[in-house]
């Protein structure tokens, strides 16, 4: 049952309806597991905060660099070489306090992630390297937890939704390999926007999902925001992949 005040926050998308107080009340107990606090996780995080989820938990091994500004909108001039999770815990609190905000600065590898798997709805990948993504995917595979994630570079992106056991994976389209290289060490072109509008795409894809509305379960969604085109490719199960 929504209180007083929340129906007041939330009234603009209990409007909506394909959310209405029944969907508000389903989004306010989600929690996601977001990975990675910077240009695709900043946007995610405060769109999803706003929404009225549950909880989010934020791991982020980072501080801010005057590099990130350009791109990465949680974050101020005056909070470089801070933590980004400390700050980002900080901001989202500020924008949304009914939501639990877990802040953790610690490195994501195949150990340190599985602390953070008990009793979420969602992992979010908003990290930086394929490293990382193809983790994600796989540990969403492994413990039958939904998950989301998006890459960028320059103007282009993609993104993808994925259900354990019912629809295609990460690993399906991109195939992992132990000369993968790792972003963060070698940076990419990025403009600024991109990460913001796949990074919101990426909120849009967990509010949606949550409320069993039509997602990119089984779909490539490819975003070229130079001449602002959207195209979705209809993937399907590897039969050698992880995920079959």
């Amino acid at each position: 049952m929504l209180t007083k005040d929340q129906k007041i926050r939330y009234s603009r998308q209990i409007l909506s309806p394909s959310i209405g107080e029944s969907g508000q009340e389903r989004l306010s107990e989600v929690k996601v597991l977001q990975i990675g606090a910077g240009g695709l996780g900043s946007p995610f995080a405060m769109y999803l905060v706003a929404a009225g989820i549950k909880e989010l938990t934020i791991v982020d091994n980072d501080v801010v660099s005057l590099s990130n500004l350009q791109r990465q909108v949680l974050y101020s001039e005056r909070q470089v070489g801070k933590p980004k999770v400390d700050i980002a815990r900080d901001t989202l609190l500020g924008l949304n306090s009914t939501v639990k905000i877990n802040a953790h600065k610690e490195y994501v590898d195949e150990n340190s992630i599985q602390k953070y798997l008990k009793d979420q709805d969602f992992i979010v990948d908003c990290s930086d390297n394929l490293n990382t993504k193809f983790l994600v995917n796989q540990v969403s595979v492994e413990h039958n937890i939904k998950s989301v994630i998006a890459g960028i570079k320059d103007f282009y992106g993609q993104i993808i939704t994925v259900n354990p056991k019912k629809s295609a994976c990460y690993q399906c389209v991109f195939s992992p390999s132990t000369e993968t290289p790792n972003i963060s060490a070698d940076p990419l072109p990025v403009i600024g926007v991109t990460p913001g509008i796949l990074g919101t795409l990426e909120a849009l894809e967990v509010i949606k999902t949550a409320l069993g509305l039509p997602n990119l379960e089984n779909k490539l969604l490819m975003v070229n925001l130079l001449d602002l085109s959207f195209n979705v490719v209809e993937i399907e199960k590897a039969d050698d992949c992880i995920c079959s």
